[in-house]
């Protein structure tokens, strides 16, 4: 009787034991794994913080500028790796910086040319408040639209973001689009994102490729000639010659921008001035002067900065992207916010 009652006390001990090292187990996973997450969740702050600190890092500089009649890529908001690339904060650094994707990609790396610093919105097209013959001119020059068909797409984009139901001539209006297979409405409001011109009737995405890098929603509207590339100059209207030779003018002697030697357009009119002009080559300038679409100041930016934080031999990094709207004597407005891990 004895030695069954003990074997059952041991039997029962076994398994108590058993229960505790199973429960113990379970505790030290569940315990690791939160402070795994806990770790994650810190890195993941330390990273925005570092991020947005670029935001704030970039927006002060920018409010430095000390040419409030012209904004130009040779000033430092524009492109300075000194202030912008790789910069120590913290537990990491901070990187602000853009790609110049209307440029030709290096040689050996296959790689577009990159600035550090932030990159001025009205150095391309508002889709938003571009007229009727900017769009035109952007459609035939780089948007690879047949020409009998320059004018249908321009109007129909006109008729999407327009508050009225008149069909223009060539465009659409709610009874084409909810005739579609899949129907939908006309916006007759803004473009909210540049994607939403694949809704549009003739836009297609071998049109939306060939135009997306050169069109934006949030700058004030005219286009900005000490920050715009060729291929927006082209997509204004002149020929891809004049809109190079404005480009290599505003370069300076070294052909390189955002240095020094930069010529800067300090009017509009100054356009003009970059050397003997052909006949036809003032009439484009003048044209496109002519649709008031041009300006030489700026305050509209897109921001990408990252976050690096260093751990373990790796490199954790957050990107935040977002575009601001800054005005003198004002806290910048935020129109347009994104932030990822990689």
């Amino acid at each position: 009787m004895i030695k069954t009652r003990t074997a059952s006390i041991l039997i029962l001990t076994l398994w108590m034991l058993g229960f505790m090292t199973i429960f113990t187990i379970g505790l030290a996973n569940n315990v690791s794994g939160q402070l795994r997450l806990a770790s994650h969740i810190q890195d993941r702050l330390k990273m925005y913080y570092l991020a947005k600190a670029g935001i704030e890092r970039a927006t002060i500089k920018f409010e430095m500028d000390e040419t409030p009649n012209y904004t130009s890529l040779n000033e430092e908001w524009s492109n300075s790796e000194d202030f912008f690339k790789e910069i120590p904060f913290g537990d990491g650094y901070i990187t602000v910086s853009y790609q110049l994707k209307n440029e030709a990609a290096d040689e050996q790396t296959g790689e577009k040319p990159t600035l550090y610093g932030l990159m001025d919105e009205s150095s391309k097209i508002n889709i938003n408040k571009a007229p009727l013959q900017i769009l035109k001119n952007m459609l035939e020059n780089i948007g690879g639209v047949e020409t009998e068909e320059i004018a249908d797409v321009a109007n129909a984009i006109i008729d999407w973001r327009d508050i009225d139901v008149i069909v223009s001539p060539g465009g659409a209006e709610n009874e084409y689009y909810e005739g579609l297979k899949a129907p939908y409405p006309c916006k007759n409001g803004d473009f909210q994102i540049l994607e939403e011109l694949l809704l549009v009737k003739g836009v297609t995405p071998d049109i939306f490729s060939k135009i997306a890098d050169t069109i934006t929603i949030y700058s004030e509207g005219k286009v900005n000639i000490n920050t715009a590339d060729w291929q927006t100059f082209h997509a204004l209207g002149l020929s891809s010659e004049l809109a190079e030779r404005i480009v290599q003018f505003r370069r300076g002697r070294d052909e390189i921008d955002g240095t020094e030697d930069d010529n800067i357009f300090n009017t509009v009119a100054e356009i003009r001035n970059i050397g003997p002009l052909f006949t036809e080559e003032s009439v484009e300038i003048n044209s496109v002067v002519s649709l008031d679409a041009l300006t030489v100041k700026s305050n509209v930016f897109r921001i990408n900065s990252t976050g690096i934080l260093k751990k373990g031999g790796r490199d954790l990094r957050m990107d935040i992207t977002c575009v601001v709207k800054m005005l003198p004597n004002k806290n910048p407005e935020t129109l347009y916010w994104h932030e990822g891990i990689r």
